[in-house]
């Protein structure tokens, strides 16, 4: 009898949000192994990942194509993301930001073409804002770097590696429910001297709507296993980690129901939070706006690049949405 070996899916960002999430998963999926990918092997995080079972950690830096080429040797799979945040608050323009983000990218998908038993890339990416907007909604130099940026990455992917393009599928992530409670720009605070009310402050309408990708601990890694389980027919395509699209104010009203803490969500301008939080208020600000004059998520025509939840196989029971998410966190105690 002859039993098959398991493939390995290498994850950059293990230790975040996203690989993190993937991680979670595909660790316990039959028939896979993780190598979960850190430029720092001797974190806290990464030596509680290295004992974990089914998953090897090994080093790698985004600014090492040769180091990226060896820590990916010999796998089926690839997750792939990138932190444009960390140089922002490393006091990084949002350009340079992008810029760096850009090369990574790129360095990540060089290296992935280069491996020869690869079957499958996923690139967690974002919607572009060059691309959405009409030439009247970009008068002024309207744009979303952290947006942008990302979606370059795609392009070039497309343009300069199409044999990785081919077996690349692109994944959309939405709002973060966490965001509520580890993000300082989003988490909602008490006012004081006002008896225990909670607000949250937004460069936003309070009801304007936004994708939410839910669970960031577990639905990451059930795309990705999904995606790796269809296989084929989602090269080349996008599909969004995310069920539901909720308003600002839906969002505070559940959050309040579950903590127990009154909140509301005030609309700030986008030069107050600017003056609050420095550029990570700018650009957030800009989302937001982008947000409001299009769907950033939208197929926008291109109906046949995209894939459904639905369409995945995903099952709408398995996915934890924004309620789970905070009931979790209320639990853990972090609100």
């Amino acid at each position: 009898m002859t039993v098959s070996k398991a493939k390995i899916i290498a994850v950059t960002g293990a230790t975040g949000a996203q690989g993190g999430g993937v991680v979670n998963i595909m660790k316990k999926t039959t028939g896979w192994k993780v190598r979960a990918i850190t430029r720092n092997t001797e974190s806290e995080a990464a030596k509680k990942l290295a004992q974990e079972e089914n998953v090897e950690v090994v080093k790698a830096d985004f600014d090492d194509e040769a180091s990226l080429k060896a820590a990916m040797e010999g796998v089926s799979a690839i997750f792939a993301v990138t932190n444009w945040w960390e140089p922002l608050f490393q006091q990084k323009t949002q350009h340079e930001a992008g810029e760096i983000e850009e090369r990574h990218g790129m360095n990540l998908a060089r290296a992935a073409a280069s491996i020869s038993t690869l079957e499958h890339y996923l690139w967690s990416t974002q919607p572009s804002s060059k691309l959405r907007l009409t030439e009247e909604q970009r008068k002024g130099g309207f744009e979303v770097p952290h947006m942008d940026y990302k979606a370059k990455v795609d392009e070039r992917i497309r343009k300069e590696l199409p044999d990785l393009a081919a077996k690349t599928t692109y994944l959309y992530f939405g709002y973060y429910p966490q965001n509520m409670a580890f993000f300082p720009l989003l988490k909602p605070f008490e006012l004081p001297g006002a008896y225990g009310q909670h607000v949250q402050l937004i460069a936003s309408s309070p009801e304007a709507k936004i994708l939410l990708a839910g669970d960031m601990s577990v639905n990451p890694g059930i795309w990705v296993r999904q995606i790796l389980k269809t296989g084929k027919p989602v090269m080349g395509k996008y599909t969004n980690v995310a069920l539901e699209r909720w308003s600002f104010s839906q969002m505070a009203e559940k959050w309040t129901e579950i903590t127990g803490k009154r909140c509301v969500v005030m609309q700030v301008s986008e030069e107050d939070w600017t003056n609050i939080w420095g550029p990570a208020g700018r650009e957030l600000a800009w989302q937001f706006k982008f947000g409001e004059m299009v769907d950033p998520w939208g197929s926008d025509g291109r109906e046949g690049e995209f894939v459904s939840w639905k369409e995945l196989g995903i099952e709408e029971s398995d996915v934890v949405g924004f309620e789970g998410t905070i009931r979790g966190l209320q639990k853990a105690g972090f609100f």
